[in-house]
């Protein structure tokens, strides 16, 4: 059963995921995916040791992971079937509910700074024009997110047929949860989709159905964001834990709901009091617990 939920005892502590597609769970990619995000874990959860905040280390994680070409996030992100990297990203502010983001992005690798910026300004989620005016005005580089792995296999697919569904990558949709020491929390959530998509296709990594927080819950999913949307994963089950279901009952029947329908997805949580949960109905789904003192629990293959 692919779920895990435990109590701990206070904060900090983050959850990191590198995403929850199709992945072997005995291949050297979930080795690499779980090595390269615990190192990660270790990064951050120092500046959170020393003080920092969650939603600025939220925001440290996606970089981090944008970043890095192994997951589909940032760098390296899978193309749309016009051959371009359209990239979105989220987070939010748990304390004061606030989401920011931005979506279809495609000449900035890190889409998680645009949607920092946001945190503080009216229009809280942008696409274009807004977001190039903003990269504009935050002085960011253009450039290019592509890389050759994911050009030769756009290609491949591209000549079997014409707007394929998806290209089977080893990653999906990366994120994270953080709740710091004065236990506020904060989620994020940063993705170049499923690849080979219509182009200007969006799924959930934009809306609170793929990443949602407040003072009771952070939560966010990773997987196949129609699906996502069609089940409001997120902001569900973070309304179950508002209205006084515990972490691990919430994850539990956000869990089978998804099973009964066959939904592909999964998700990572943290509550107020510092427990955690960890769901996928996918093969694998790379993540990490890291505590100040440390590792947790990760992955394991239960197959």
């Amino acid at each position: 059963m692919n779920i895990l939920c435990d109590k701990f005892n206070q904060g900090p502590l983050m959850i990191i995921h590198g995403g929850a597609s199709p992945i072997d769970p005995k291949g050297d990619a979930l080795i690499e995916a779980l090595d390269a995000i615990q190192n990660m874990a270790d990064v951050c959860m120092k500046d959170l040791s020393n003080g920092a905040t969650a939603i600025k280390t939220v925001v440290k994680c996606l970089q981090m992971l944008e970043n890095d070409e192994r997951f589909n996030a940032g760098i390296g992100s899978a193309l749309q079937s016009d051959g371009l990297p359209r990239l979105t990203s989220s987070i939010m502010d748990g304390s004061k509910q606030n989401i920011s983001g931005v979506i279809s992005v495609p000449y900035l690798s890190n889409p998680s700074k645009l949607a920092e910026k946001l945190q503080n300004r009216r229009a809280k989620i942008l696409t274009s024009p807004g977001a190039e005016l903003l990269a504009r005005e935050m002085k960011l580089p253009i450039s290019s997110n592509l890389t050759e792995k994911r050009s030769e296999k756009w290609f491949h697919k591209m000549k079997q047929s014409n707007f394929p569904s998806s290209v089977g990558f080893e990653c999906d949709t990366v994120g994270c949860v953080i709740i710091d020491a004065k236990g506020k929390l904060a989620s994020g959530s940063s993705t170049g989709g499923v690849g080979n998509e219509y182009p200007g296709r969006v799924s959930d990594s934009g809306t609170v159905s793929g990443n949602f927080a407040s003072r009771y819950a952070a939560i966010t999913v990773t997987g196949k964001g129609e699906q996502i949307n069609n089940d409001a994963v997120a902001s569900k089950t973070e309304t179950r834990i508002r209205d006084g279901m515990n972490l691990a009952d919430a994850f539990t029947k956000t869990f089978k709901e998804a099973k009964s329908r066959k939904h592909s997805y999964g998700l990572i949580g943290l509550d107020a009091k510092a427990n955690y949960g960890i769901a996928h109905t996918t093969n694998a789904m790379p993540y990490v617990i890291y505590g100040a003192d440390g590792l947790i629990a990760k992955f394991e293959n239960q197959s």
